[in-house]
């Protein structure tokens, strides 16, 4: 089992949590947990600066304009794109305060899916 966290998580079949981490089996998601809001040390947890989403949308962050709101845009991707996670992608450069896109914005995928 690995333990990925970061600012926020958004991925497709589970809620928004912000500082919370998820659990994988392999590539695939099992579980998001939700801390509270509290960053917390545990052993074996990557922890990642921005908001983590489904790897389907690495190098997708055309579909984002300045301002614009992330939250909406992420759903209508995983619409088209992916029913379910399966492995991670980072999205850096937002504006977390405000959920929106920001010029230079990157998602990249954390590795490859298995």
């Amino acid at each position: 089992m690995r333990k990925v966290g970061a600012n926020y998580i958004y991925l497709p079949g589970f809620p928004l949590v912000k500082n919370g981490y998820t659990v994988l089996n392999g590539s695939v998601v099992t579980e998001v947990v939700d801390t509270g809001g509290v960053v917390r040390e545990l052993p074996a947890l990557e922890f990642y600066g921005g908001m983590l989403v489904a790897s389907e949308l690495a190098g997708k962050e055309g579909s984002f304009a300045a301002g614009e709101p992330l939250l909406p845009c992420i759903d209508a991707l995983y619409e088209t794109l992916c029913a379910a996670a399966n492995g991670l992608a980072i999205l850096e450069g937002a504006d977390l305060q405000t959920l929106t896109g920001r010029p230079g914005m990157k998602i990249r995928s954390l590795w490859i899916k298995r």
